[in-house]
């Protein structure tokens, strides 16, 4: 099956993922939430970070949750990934961007918004040509970029 997702390279490692179609439309199997995801190009780089994470950093796939949901102010928001350590604890928020959306200050104060109401020790933002990874000083909010994203814990 041709498809759009061989027009997007990503620095995320390549994966055997399942793609189906109904309707006219393209649709990739999140092993997360084992269901079929409309492919938007979100979603191809949301798939491509959840694979990296479980099959080359060995996050336990029962510690990642796809879309959780947060009150922010009045407003309903929902992460894209988060990842919480053996103990139950938020450790990393993930913000995924479609490969055409740069990734701006104003993505930065969006996932920043997550972090302070769930104080997550990681927030990323990946567009899949680029990773912003930063560590979270929770004692002094204090925010370090780092290059990796880091391993689990």
């Amino acid at each position: 099956m041709q498809t759009t997702t061989d027009q997007l390279p990503l620095i995320f490692p390549a994966f055997d993922y399942k793609l189906t179609q109904k309707e006219g439309k393209l649709f990739i199997f999140d092993a997360i939430a084992k269901k079929f995801r409309s492919l938007t190009p979100e979603e191809w780089v949301r798939q491509h970070c959840l694979h990296f994470l479980i099959n080359h950093l060995n996050y336990p796939a029962s510690c990642i949750q796809i879309e959780g949901g947060h009150q922010i102010n009045t407003l309903q928001r929902r992460t894209d990934i988060q990842v919480f350590n053996q103990m139950g604890q938020l450790l990393l928020i993930i913000e995924c961007k479609a490969p055409h959306i740069a990734i701006t200050e104003q993505s930065l104060m969006q996932i920043s918004q997550y972090q302070k109401k769930n104080e997550a020790r990681y927030i990323a933002l990946t567009n899949g040509l680029e990773n912003h990874i930063f560590e979270i000083n929770l004692m002094d909010k204090q925010a370090k970029k780092i290059n990796e994203f880091p391993s689990y814990l």
